[in-house]
């Protein structure tokens, strides 16, 4: 009598995955010793307004209070350069200004044009008011499953929490808002904007520029 076998369930045991096209956000903490976080807030609340979303003019990183946080600035930005094998002459901080978010206040979202690196560094944050990012691929949205949770591989937004002391680096060009405040504090930050300077890119690439 011939035996029939019947096909078992096919079983992947064994596959790659490649992240494509990531979009690296870079986190560092304790970034200052307390007495400079002291110092620029105290400088920040002597010369802020009670304006809604308040920001300061936008040339800190030139006034010597706020030098140590400069200088850190550009070592963090040089590391993320590195890790990019990013070729360039050099690079500098364009813009450099302080905000207060007041309870119940938000900022929309928004990117940081003719800049290649942009982040935030935060002065007095209580982890009630983040920051979020979306998702820059336009496709990635046609189709969107139910998930049993949300996961940074299949969300279309994630956010990153604020902590006293903390410094986030991320793409100029990545989309971001920061949440409601739903502290009883205000949320003081320092926001910075990074560019290259020199040649970049190749002109036998017909696409290069200089800065």
């Amino acid at each position: 009598m011939e035996k029939v076998y019947k096909r078992s369930n096919l079983v992947v045991s064994k596959y790659v995955k490649e992240q494509l096209f990531p979009t690296e956000v870079y986190i560092c903490d304790d970034v200052l010793e307390e007495e400079y976080i002291d110092s620029m807030k105290e400088d920040i609340l002597k010369t802020s307004t009670d304006k809604e979303n308040w920001q300061s003019d936008p040339k800190l990183h030139l006034q010597p209070k706020y030098k140590e946080l400069s200088n850190k600035i550009l070592n963090a930005s040089k590391l993320v350069f590195k890790d990019k094998s990013y070729i360039y002459d050099t690079f500098e901080i364009t813009d450099m200004w302080s905000n207060i978010l007041k309870p119940g206040e938000n900022h929309k979202p928004h990117t940081h044009s003719n800049n290649i690196l942009s982040g935030v560094f935060y002065v007095h944050s209580d982890k009630a008011a983040g920051i979020q990012f979306y998702d820059p691929r336009p496709a990635a949205g046609v189709i969107n499953p139910q998930v049993k949770g949300f996961t940074k591989s299949n969300a279309t937004a994630w956010e990153l929490s604020s902590t006293t002391n903390r410094m986030i680096l991320f793409p100029s060009w990545l989309q971001h808002l920061v949440p409601i405040n739903k502290s009883k504090n205000n949320r003081i930050s320092i926001a910075f904007n990074v560019m290259l300077r020199g040649i970049v890119g190749q002109s036998t690439d017909y696409q290069s520029a200089e800065f």
